[in-house]
């Protein structure tokens, strides 16, 4: 383990979540469904890793953006008392941008999104400070159109160009992955260190069912570390020099796994951020992202000593 914690810094979607249990499907018109629950909380991929980062005791420098409504201020003020909001920007005119994720155990969630204010969130929003950082993840790629193509690779360069390292999880792609939208994706992974998909992620982008197959081609176009998360699976990577590593996850009762990705990924941070070799960066990460789909969606994100 190194003696020194580099910095981290989280880029990308900010917004409310609206999580609602059980719903396996929209009613039919006209029609009123009951639900255990329904929930607000601060949420985007970005968010999810930098409050995660800030219970593990690492707050990050997060680069997102709200709108000036009662919904940008609920959300400011959430992630002002985590020690997360000063990269916040405020675009006037604008609405906050809103997910509504729908849970149920029967299958994996699914989300009804607004863009509102992300789709405003461009390359000057973001502080030199934040790309300066000693790790820079972007994330919430596919719902940030004005950061995408060109801009994103201005970020991910410059972030380079300070000699950090670049870390990057694309998301779902809501406009269901066109041949220019994996070409977009495919396009930066030379410039990015650390990539960070799915499982689903890595089968669409590569067209390999296998997730380590798909792991080997996508290190194979960016000469950097490819980690793909199996969720209940765990994780898997694959290094440029053809190291290969597989990390089972803590079999837990999952009570909400909406973010779990996003916990993943601050959990690799941070161990990344104190020095954690990789088997052990990868075991870390499984852990943080295990023990938070376990706890209820009020108190979500487990501290170092609350891992499973």
């Amino acid at each position: 383990m190194s003696s020194a914690v580099r910095d981290i810094a989280v880029i990308g979607n900010v917004n409310l979540d609206v999580l609602v249990s059980p719903a396996s499907e929209i009613p039919a018109p006209g029609v009123e469904q009951l639900v255990d629950a329904a929930g607000i909380r601060p949420g985007g991929a970005a968010a999810n890793t930098a409050l995660a980062l800030a219970a593990l005791g690492a707050p990050p420098r997060l680069a997102g953006c709200v709108g000036d409504d009662a919904v940008g201020r609920l959300l400011v003020d959430g992630l002002t008392r985590a020690g997360i909001a000063h990269d916040v920007v405020v675009v006037p005119g604008t609405p906050t941008g809103v997910s509504v994720a729908l849970e149920t155990p029967e299958r994996d969630r699914s989300f009804l999104t607004a863009l509102g204010s992300l789709a405003a969130f461009d390359r000057s929003m973001i502080a030199p400070e934040v790309l300066s950082a000693d790790l820079v993840l972007l994330c919430g790629y596919f719902l940030l159109p004005s950061l995408q193509g060109p801009a994103a690779r201005e970020v991910l360069g410059e972030v380079r160009s300070h000699g950090g390292t670049a870390l990057f999880d694309c998301g779902w792609d809501p406009g269901g992955w066109s041949p220019s939208s994996r070409e977009g994706v495919l396009e930066l992974l030379p410039l990015v260190d650390v990539f960070l998909p799915n499982d689903a992620e890595a089968a669409e982008l590569t067209g390999v069912a296998d997730p380590l197959e798909a792991a080997r081609a996508l290190t194979a176009i960016s000469g950097g570390r490819t980690v793909v998360k199996l969720g209940a699976g765990g994780c898997l990577a694959v290094a440029p020099d053809g190291v290969e590593l597989a990390v089972p996850a803590p079999r837990v009762d999952a009570l909400d796994t909406t973010g779990a990705g996003d916990a993943f990924n601050a959990g690799l941070l941070f161990a990344l951020a104190r020095g954690d070799g990789w088997p052990d960066a990868l075991g870390l990460a499984t852990r943080v992202a295990s023990t938070a789909v376990s706890r209820p969606s009020t108190d979500r994100y487990p501290g170092v000593g609350d891992l499973v």
